[in-house]
């Protein structure tokens, strides 16, 4: 099939007319009646008949001219790609994320690739996070939230041990590991709700069969850590997330915990987005 006969076609149907299709094109007008009759008669059909005031298609015609919309369509989109996942200069990407640990390295790559971006970074919980990417406040977001959406594409990034954050100088603070069971005597310090922290230790102590003495209840990671260095009793938190304060440890839980996985999440209409593609390369996925 010769595509610039076919481009010929799509040119006319699409403007309507063989006149304002060259104009549009910068071809003359008996050049594209030329390409659109030499792919007529390849095929033995036809495909535009002229009107008085323009043109028509014949029923092959308007189902091809559904194809070539597709297709045309597509190709843009490939060049949109291959041009503008190199020039980021000037666009903003709205990053949600779970902790900062996770998307501060994406981060970094991305400037080192693409040093005209700014970037906003919000932390969120992973179910807020979800929400903002669905409603487009969000173009990318790190989240412990895998569940199925049709309209949302995750992608596994990392994964991480769910631990306990205790004092250096409590009780627990000179070992290394703990029992989920020994938070029966213990005030626990957990995230609000809708954190996947929260989640995978309840399920957590609901298999071990165990209540913790008292739960706090705090709205970030950060409140979590001053919680605990406070003095009011045991955090959990993933792994990756201790800031690595002399006055805290954390305790790996000897009870068999799946790990916390981490995912990018991105609205999958905006799979071939430049910018969801060059965060993509910077995750390195």
């Amino acid at each position: 099939m010769n595509l610039t006969h076919l481009r010929a076609f799509h040119l006319v149907a699409s403007h309507g007319s063989y006149s304002r299709a060259a104009n549009l094109a910068g071809l003359t007008q008996p050049t594209l009646s030329e390409q659109v009759r030499a792919l007529e008669a390849k095929y033995g059909t036809k495909l535009v008949q002229r009107t008085g005031r323009g043109i028509e298609l014949s029923s092959t015609g308007m189902r091809l001219f559904e194809v070539t919309k597709k297709m045309f369509a597509a190709q843009s989109e490939a060049e949109a790609i291959l041009t503008g996942v190199h020039n980021l200069t000037g666009t903003r990407l709205r990053f949600d994320a779970d902790a900062p640990v996770h998307a501060v390295p994406i981060m970094r790559r991305l400037r080192d690739a693409h040093p005209g971006i700014s970037i906003s970074l919000r932390i969120k919980n992973s179910a807020e996070i979800r929400g903002a990417v669905l409603a487009g406040t969000a173009d990318i977001g790190i989240t412990a939230q895998d569940s199925p959406h049709p309209r949302l594409t995750t992608r596994f990034l990392s994964q991480q041990d769910l631990v306990a954050l205790v004092r250096t100088d409590s009780a627990l603070g000179s070992r290394k590991s703990m029992a989920i069971a020994e938070l029966a005597k213990e005030s626990l310090i957990m995230r609000e709700p809708g954190s996947i922290t929260r989640q995978a230790m309840a399920h957590a102590m609901a298999t071990a069969l165990v209540r913790a003495g008292t739960l706090i209840e705090t709205d970030s990671r950060e409140a979590v850590h001053a919680a605990v260095l406070a003095g009011l009793g045991v955090g959990a938190i993933g792994e990756d997330e201790f800031n690595e304060d002399p006055r805290m440890t954390i305790l790996d839980f000897t009870d068999q915990i799946p790990p916390l996985k981490e995912y990018i999440a991105y609205r999958t209409d905006r799979a071939n987005d430049p910018l969801v593609v060059a965060v993509l390369h910077a995750a390195r996925l």
